[in-house]
């Protein structure tokens, strides 16, 4: 019987990683281009980088990242190479088996050969900013990688499971199992995973509807805190890019330059589809069903080293593929295969050029190379264009099948027919009420009202609910008038919360049903705090604790109720707040979900009457440490997304604390008018230093808790006149 994956130990020692030694030419050459960047930094920490050319300011953009962030950065260098299991341990083999079976090192490296001399450039200097930062830091002990090599980064194509509408469960049970009992094995429908979805906000105003008559863009993307960095790049190559990169990566995602703007809220129009393979097992191999004939199943043999104690073990896997991709899981004893987008590359390319667009034909023609997988984009400029498209790269599908689980991979009929043209996708350009937004929400309202055209698309177009963020968002932009920066960034700080408004009448109501229930006398006070309630967060409401919490609750029971196995575009839809609902309960199952809710705040507070801000704290720690009631906290009147709050903030709950503390939500926020001078205000989340003895590591706190951005510096003169430092890489 063939296995699918051997054990044996590796004759290496886990411990201090020997590094690969650079050449004293080396390093001389690392020194020299490190003198041909300056980096200044303003009086709140942001790093702003001038160079000559874009390959230094490259360079400098990964210095600094490395100065604030290096494990951060290593660590996505090791994701993406497949080698977590070499620093945690043996549960992260099948993260770094699925890592490999997209891309590998062997991979990378010729799709380095294939690359345009000028991005190559790029991916040099990628390299050489954060070995330079290596060299010059010697106490910094990387856990695993010690010299990083150009084409590590172009290993920035890999797909999640959750994005994939897989679980990690599902993989580890297939590969971790003989290939021809998998073919009997069926999907625990019991297995259920439930995560908070994540999201961000992205508004565009034209400008008739700003006081300055210029064209505004909002940036207010929602994911994990302390994620991003907020930087400044300019080479006098024509490099004049101001915004949040991710960490590990060279470009700027979401950001701005002095001509336009960018922002790229998540989509669930995505490029990543599941086919059933029909598979037959002949004479020891593998054949899958294709238009009536057999076709060869192909395997290659991955190892993955995993630490285990003092030594570095492996396991050796035989990964399957079909035409459509690789063999993924197995359900109603079929193999699931997963088609994706193999752009590397280009779109590695293309997040640099949007950097550098000087018009909106030049924007447009950038994005229009259609490799940017899982994001739509809201746009701006300095011309007062203003434009919103839902999704980049879109397979053309048969529209009869539903892309959202498993087609079937028998028949040409499921067949990818190229993608579509940009101008097919749902888009906006210039609409004529003014404004366009996205919170990851159906592009149906994104400018307003229902767009009966936009409603005629494929249905794999408009997987998307329409979000309570977006419900908010429209209801205020609808009201923007002669809107100037300091408008635009109340109104993303509105604190009403239009879910709480949707389904806190439906409790009373359930309440009111049952007035002489004895069970249910103790909820006479929070049913009358929740009466008077405007649905409005603030910290000194106890009915925002009350209502936000009894929500909360709502999710995982909405979440259990979707069909297994869940898809992705069905779960995030109910974990943002869209596809809530109360319809399958009755008014008692209701009332207990508040009961429990009062119940905990009295077992952690003695009291029912707990203040929002009481329990809803930001909380600034020194990486590693935990959430702590004894440490300096805030207030924080944001809540979470899922209940329609724009200002989105998502909190933990920790054993030793009583109070909830920020992990998720707004991180770097900004928004600009596109002016003959530009204009533009930020807040990033804490500050911009991770180092807790800096000024900077919370002197933003109070600015983003209250909504008070910061102005930036962008042109050279003002930087250099609010300077607090200026040195060059290694001083």
């Amino acid at each position: 019987m063939q296995r699918l994956f051997t054990l044996f130990p590796v004759l290496l020692t886990i411990g201090f990683v020997q590094a690969q030694s650079f050449t004293p030419g080396e390093i001389a050459q690392l020194q020299q281009q490190a003198r041909r960047i300056t980096i200044v930094k303003d009086t709140w920490g942001v790093p702003h980088v001038y160079t000559k050319t874009d390959a230094d300011a490259v360079f400098g953009m990964m210095y600094v990242q490395c100065e604030e962030f290096f494990e951060k950065v290593e660590n996505t260098l090791i994701t993406r190479l497949g080698r977590q299991a070499e620093v945690e341990g043996e549960r992260e083999v099948y993260q770094d088996l699925w890592a490999r079976t997209f891309i590998d090192s062997t991979r990378a490296q010729q799709l380095y050969r294939q690359t345009p001399k000028w991005l190559r450039k790029l991916c040099d200097a990628y390299a050489a900013g954060i070995n330079f930062y290596m060299i010059s830091h010697p106490a910094k002990k990387p856990k695993l990688i010690s010299r990083v090599e150009p084409w590590m980064v172009l290993m920035n194509n890999i797909p999640s499971f959750t994005n994939s509408n897989i679980t990690e469960w599902e993989f580890r049970q297939f590969y971790s199992k003989d290939a021809g009992l998998s073919l009997s094995y069926q999907l625990d429908v019991h297995t259920e995973f439930y995560q908070e979805a994540g999201g961000s906000n992205g508004w565009a105003l034209a400008p008739s509807k700003t006081r300055g008559k210029n064209a505004m863009l909002l940036i207010n993307p929602h994911s994990e805190f302390y994620g991003r960095l907020e930087i400044h790049l300019v080479s006098k190559q024509g490099l004049n890019s101001y915004g949040a990169p991710f960490l590990g990566q060279f470009n700027i995602f979401q950001g701005f330059n002095d001509f336009c703007g960018w922002m790229h809220p998540i989509t669930l129009s995505d490029a990543k589809d599941l086919y059933a393979e029909t598979v037959e097992k002949k004479d020891g191999k593998y054949s899958y069903r294709y238009n009536g004939e057999l076709r060869g199943v192909d395997s290659s043999r991955i190892t993955v080293k995993y630490k285990k104690g003092n030594e570095l073990l492996s396991k050796t896997f035989t990964v399957y593929r079909t035409h459509h991709g690789p063999v993924v899981a197995v359900r109603d004893k079929k193999w699931v295969t997963l088609k994706s987008t193999d752009a590397n590359i280009e779109l590695l390319g293309v997040h640099w050029k949007k950097m550098k667009s000087k018009s909106f034909e030049e924007f447009q023609s950038t994005i229009g190379k259609r490799v940017m997988v899982g994001n739509n984009i809201i746009y701006a400029d300095r011309k007062g264009n203003i434009a919103y498209w839902h999704g980049n790269y879109v397979p053309k599908r048969n529209p009869s099948y539903d892309w959202k689980r498993p087609v079937d991979g028998s028949t040409d009929a499921t067949e990818w027919q190229g993608t579509h043209d940009l101008s097919e996708i749902p888009h906006y350009i210039n609409p004529a009420n003014g404004w366009v937004q996205n919170c990851n929400s159906t592009p149906l309202y994104g400018a307003g009202t229902f767009d009966t055209l936009m409603s005629r698309k494929p249905a794999y177009m408009l997987p998307d609910g329409h979000t309570p963020r977006a419900m908010n968002a429209v209801r205020l932009l609808n009201k923007l008038q002669n809107a100037t920066i300091d408008d635009v960034i109340t109104a993303a700080h509105d604190p009403f919360l239009p879910n709480a408004e949707r389904f806190i009448p439906t409790l009373i109501k359930a309440f009111d049903a049952h007035p002489a229930d004895s069970i249910f006398t103790k909820l006479s006070g929070p049913i009358q705090a929740l009466r008077n309630w405007d649905f409005r967060t603030d910290t000194t409401s106890i009915a925002t604790t009350l209502g936000v919490m009894w929500v909360e609750k709502l999710i995982p029971l909405n979440v259990a109720r979707l069909k297994k196995p869940i898809a992705n575009e069905e779960n995030y839809s109910v974990t943002n707040g869209a596809n809530l609902s109360t319809d399958f309960m009755t008014p008692k199952e209701q009332l207990m979900l508040l009961l429990q809710v009062i119940e905990e705040l009295k077992k952690e507070f003695g009291t029912w009457e707990v203040p929002w801000g009481s329990i809803n704290r930001f909380q600034r720690i020194k990486e590693g440490d935990t959430f702590s009631d004894s440490r300096p906290s805030w207030a924080v009147t944001a809540a979470p997304g899922p209940l329609g709050s724009l200002n989105a903030y998502s909190t933990r709950k920790v054993p030793q604390a009583k109070a909830r503390y920020g992990v998720n939500g707004n991180t770097f926020v900004a928004v600009i008018e596109f002016g003959k001078t530009l204009k533009a205000k930020t807040i990033l989340t804490g500050g911009a230093s991770t180092d807790p003895t800096s000024p900077h590591f919370t002197d933003q706190v109070k600015g983003y808790i209250n909504g008070q951005f910061k102005e930036i510096f962008f042109y050279k003169k003002d930087v250099m006149n609010n300077a607090e430092r200026i040195y060059r890489p290694g001083e």
